[in-house]
């Protein structure tokens, strides 16, 4: 009976989210192309859209995606890719960029002239983080004069998921998840910023219902999302008179990593 109940709360949540996103778009543009059509505000971008130029070539600006090994960010990867995006998708280490290129692999070819990437990118490391900005700058720049990719977006999905009572739960264990899906994100933006400004590109952070809808047994993760829909929201005007977006996707529940996880660990109880 609970596990019914949560499945009609989840159905409901997703609809009022699914509303909620349309919403927030149909508000965005509005108010986007009213300001710049009546008080001069920043031109709408439309150079961040993949197309075919005047001389037929395909122009594929490059995005990276951050978390790009399973779920939502490799999900992410595929689709840009497949609208005509080159995608930089990155994991923090060998191990799971073997499994990017598996599931790249595995991909019918793209049609559109998109294409993905796979890069290696430890969100909690500064040094990984200059490194991966580098090698794709040294990518881009080795491209012939006729090929113009220039990285226009970042998404910032890396991260867990915690589900755990905040009574129960280390202090060491909530400092990590905000490492890796706050402070991590901070630094993923501030390093890649100086080129997203050189090409008035965009940054999105990947929250979550959590940030609004706060059910027991989320504490941290809810504190988590709170504090990174907040940041987003304030750091998109500070970056707006450069041209610069940042905007917050809100995802609902998956069935990915999480659920393969508690499978498994049931299975091991079994045996």
């Amino acid at each position: 009976m609970p596990g019914q109940l949560l499945q009609v709360f989840t159905y409901i949540t997703v609809a009022l989210n699914r509303a909620l996103a349309y919403l927030d778009r149909g508000v965005h543009y509005a108010s986007g192309y009213l300001l710049y059509c009546c008080l001069r505000g920043l031109k709408p971008q439309t150079h961040t859209r993949p197309c075919k130029t005047k001389e037929g070539r395909i122009y594929s600006p490059s995005v990276v995606v951050t978390g790009a090994v399973q779920g939502i960010g490799l999900a992410t990867s595929v689709r840009l890719a497949a609208k005509g995006y080159t995608v930089f998708a990155t994991a923090k280490n060998d191990s799971e960029l073997t499994k990017i290129k598996s599931a790249v692999a595995n991909l019918p070819p793209m049609t559109e002239g998109g294409s993905i990437h796979p890069a290696i990118m430890d969100v909690l490391s500064h040094d990984s983080i200059s490194h991966c900005l580098s090698h794709i700058e040294s990518v881009l720049a080795s491209d012939p004069p006729e090929v113009h990719r220039p990285l226009v977006g970042v998404v910032n999905n890396a991260g867990y998921c915690m589900i755990s009572p905040m009574e129960l739960t280390p202090d060491s264990e909530v400092r990590r998840i905000f490492e890796l899906d706050f402070w991590a994100y901070i630094a993923v933006v501030r390093a890649f910023l100086p080129i997203i400004k050189r090409n008035k590109g965009r940054f999105l952070n990947v929250g979550s219902y959590g940030g609004y809808v706060n059910p027991p047994m989320w504490a941290p993760y809810c504190a988590l999302k709170a504090a990174v829909e907040g940041m987003t929201r304030a750091w998109r005007l500070e970056l707006m008179p450069f041209g610069v977006g940042e905007c917050l996707s809100q995802f609902s529940f998956y069935r990915v990593y999480i659920e393969s996880q508690r499978n498994a660990k049931l299975t091991a109880r079994k045996g």
